[in-house]
């Protein structure tokens, strides 16, 4: 018989990222507020063209009235007109120009900060993937150690069935076992804790489907990226970094925010024209004219240019200019933070990988040393010379050299690709 078995997909970091990013619901609530922010930049460019609306209107009054020579009479009339009329700024110290620049600069700062959530979020997510694929390798380290005392206690019971050890190296056996199998569900425990914590920033339904490619067991660390002088690569992280990037666009939308501020020192100049007509009727009066006939004659129409020059507005532009100039200080002491947090990020990351760089060289030469010492173990309890006691002490020394040397060796991974990230905002 033969049988097809489809097997599950395995994920690489790069595609959890990209499935994070896009299945994210903060980043998507991000774009629709970019969204937004683009429609009020288009509404901003629209300010410059001028206005034009369609009036209809009429009245009418029932009553006496005295007119100026103090008669009194009956004054009963309907009035109404109708046009078009529009109006246009000529001249506002380029107002309009101003705050349609203000718009596209807000409309930057959303997609910075769409930027900003995806950073957090690739951040977040290559550390549980790590996590997840550390915790992976010392499920299958201690799969081995299990396998290691079942083969032990199966030989102890063959020996003990012929006479040649004691009870006493069976139940030993057992219960190395039993801890062998307890720290395995532990270690297991912490896996299916890391890959439900990845599912989760991922969006993904089912964290129990969620199969984790492992290309770095087979990675070797025996060369490493060598990065140029510490200035240049500071130089490069903060041109990577869309909070600095957020800054910068502050700082900028300041500048604009003065000029707006800066218009209301400037007249204001404004054109306006229209044209329509008036319709009147007296009622009682002989000889009124229809309304189609009073709409022709009484058609007019009006140009006018209206100028506003500012005199006094107590000192509220002086202040304003003042507040802006207060809150361009405040953010660029935020940017300067900023890039001491990001240079601390990077210093820490640096140090630790040089550090665990040694740490993985000396867990390996552990790890064979430990290795070789068991065997020989292994070999004295064959020839009768030691007893299983010192063999479940060589190999639980095994087993917490192998355990240093997986963790020394995703702590590298992690220090490089966390480096990488930093410095150039990708992932190799």
């Amino acid at each position: 018989m033969c049988v097809h078995v489809i097997a599950q997909k395995a994920w690489t970091l790069q595609e959890c990222i990209d499935y994070a990013v896009v299945h994210n619901l903060p980043i998507k609530q991000q774009d629709l507020k970019a969204a937004i922010k683009e429609l009020d930049q288009e509404m901003a460019i629209r300010e410059r063209l001028p206005s034009i609306n369609g009036y209809v209107n009429g009245y009418t009054t029932f009553g006496h009235s005295q007119d100026v020579f103090g008669t009194i009479r009956r004054n009963d009339n309907m009035n109404s007109n109708m046009g078009i009329n529009s109006e246009i700024t000529l001249y506002q110290y380029n107002y309009f120009r101003n705050q349609a620049k203000k718009a596209a600069s807000e409309a930057e700062q959303e997609r910075i900060e769409k930027e900003i959530l995806k950073r957090d979020l690739k951040v977040r997510v290559m550390e549980s993937y790590l996590e997840s694929l550390l915790t992976k390798a010392l499920v299958t380290t201690q799969d081995s150690a299990i396998r290691f005392s079942m083969q032990l206690l199966q030989k102890a019971e063959k020996s003990t069935a012929i006479g040649t050890t004691a009870q006493s190296v069976v139940a030993e056996a057992k219960s190395n076992l039993s801890r062998e199998r307890q720290q395995y569900q532990q270690y297991h425990k912490e896996l299916q804790k890391s890959v439900l914590k990845l599912a989760q920033l991922l969006n993904f339904a089912d964290y129990k489907k969620l199969i984790l490619a492992d290309p770095m067991l087979e990675n070797d660390l025996s060369s490493y990226k060598v990065y140029p002088d510490l200035m240049s690569i500071r130089e490069e992280a903060y041109l990577h970094n869309p909070t600095l990037n957020k800054y910068r666009g502050q700082i900028e939308q300041l500048a604009i925010e003065s000029k707006l501020i800066k218009s209301a020192l400037y007249p204001t100049v404004k054109g306006s024209a229209s044209l329509g007509s008036t319709y009147f009727n007296a009622f009682k009066a002989p000889g009124e004219r229809s309304f189609f006939i009073q709409s022709k004659d009484n058609f007019a129409q009006q140009l006018a240019v209206t100028v506003s020059v500012p005199i006094f507005n107590k000192g509220k532009t002086k202040r304003q200019l003042q507040q802006v100039a207060l809150n361009r200080q405040a953010i660029e002491l935020s940017s300067e933070n900023e890039k001491l947090l990001h240079q601390q990020i990077l210093d820490k990351l640096l140090l630790e990988l040089e550090e665990n760089k040694q740490l993985y060289t000396i867990a390996l030469e552990a790890s064979a040393a430990t290795g070789q010492s068991l065997i020989y173990t292994l070999r004295s309890f064959e020839a009768g010379k030691v007893s299983i006691y010192d063999i479940n002490t060589s190999k639980n020394n095994l087993m917490k050299a192998d355990t240093e040397t997986i963790r020394a060796k995703y702590n590298v991974l992690f220090n490089q690709i966390m480096l990488h990230y930093q410095i150039y905002g990708d992932i190799n």
